[in-house]
């Protein structure tokens, strides 16, 4: 569980933390900021004063660099949890920081999408490595418990995934600690529909789009041209939603209508005989990750009819960062059970 209070001190300059993180930090009313400072000195000694229950450290300070700063403040306030916030994308500067024992990384250009998530996981006592970082994978990761709930149901739950780009058609989920894994898996499932001369659909954020057009152009020397012929289409997650959603519940009718119609044009595009689709979607789970849990089992419901109707592989992903505990037990159960496959990494 997430305290409902939390003491927040930013070691940021003022002017940037008004622009860019107070503004993020309204969505956690309940959060204190109990300080701003600029000063690695002043931030030293307003945490051994305040003891927070976290901070946010600007990695690119002017007269001290963060991951010095981190060195002193973790020797300082060890129970305080550290989250970094810079634009420097290095495995090596990320390595050191967490080394050094901060809890999060969040590239500054990904903030607005991902440093909310990045502090709830580190007050958690878990670890983030946000979008931009390349190779934050081979970070070491604290394992989760081995008891944590979560791991429990979905040792239950997984299956193995047919072998084979496209078999039958299938509806699975990631469930991902590390933003690195969904992405791979995205990759893998798009290149090998791609490769077998199907068509592949994504419908996620922003961030992860992005990330998947670099990763494939560098596969893929024919990207640019599987886009042109329709061949890989990709959506933006909250569009989507926005145009089948009715206030909380999706309309059915224009979910099919749309995701359908998606669905045929890009098997049209493939030019088979019997084409298939692949397809990643993120509107399940941002759903929940706005607390629309009947939404996100009706709308995984929906992708369950798409699959047998259009004959489309639908793979979907969420990040165990969003379930906290034992409320969520009864939801992760009622996912797992809306897909033919389940993987936990």
């Amino acid at each position: 569980m997430l305290k409902s209070s939390v003491r927040v001190l930013v070691l940021e300059d003022f002017a940037q933390f008004q622009k860019t993180v107070a503004p993020l930090l309204r969505q956690r009313p309940l959060w204190q900021v109990v300080g701003v400072v600029v000063d690695a000195a002043d931030a030293l000694r307003l945490a051994q004063q305040l003891q927070p229950d976290l901070i946010l450290l600007d990695i690119d300070l002017p007269r001290m660099n963060g991951v010095k700063a981190a060195r002193r403040i973790r020797s300082a306030v060890p129970d305080s949890k550290i989250v970094f916030l810079g634009q420097e994308s290095s495995i090596g500067v990320v390595r050191e920081a967490f080394r050094l024992g901060a809890s999060s990384y969040v590239m500054k250009e990904y903030a607005p999408q991902e440093l909310i998530l990045a502090m709830e996981v580190a007050l958690q006592s878990g670890e983030f490595v946000g979008s931009g970082v390349w190779g934050a994978n081979l970070i070491a990761k604290k394992e989760p418990k081995p008891d944590h709930p979560l791991r429990e149901i979905l040792a239950f739950h997984a299956s193995r995934s047919p072998q084979g780009a496209l078999m039958a058609p299938n509806h699975e989920v990631q469930f991902y600690s590390e933003d690195m894994i969904l992405l791979h898996r995205v990759v893998s499932l798009v290149a090998a529909a791609l490769r077998a001369g199907h068509s592949a659909v994504v419908c996620t954020t922003e961030p992860l789009r992005d990330d998947l057009h670099r990763v494939l152009q560098a596969q893929e020397p024919n990207l640019d041209d599987f886009i042109r012929r329709g061949r890989y289409l990709a959506l933006d997650a909250a569009d989507t939603l926005s145009a089948f959603m009715l206030g909380d519940a999706p309309n059915a009718a224009k979910f099919l209508d749309l995701l359908g119609g998606v669905i045929t044009a890009a098997a049209e595009a493939a030019g088979k005989r019997l084409p298939r689709v692949a397809l990643f979607q993120d509107c399940a789970s941002l759903l929940w990750t706005q607390g629309q849990e009947e939404a996100t089992i009706q709308v995984e419901q929906l992708f369950n009819k798409l699959a047998y109707e259009y004959d489309v592989d639908v793979l979907c992903g969420y990040s165990i960062a969003y379930f906290a505990g034992e409320e969520d037990v009864n939801l992760i159960q009622r996912i797992c059970v809306e897909h033919s496959a389940v993987h936990s990494e």
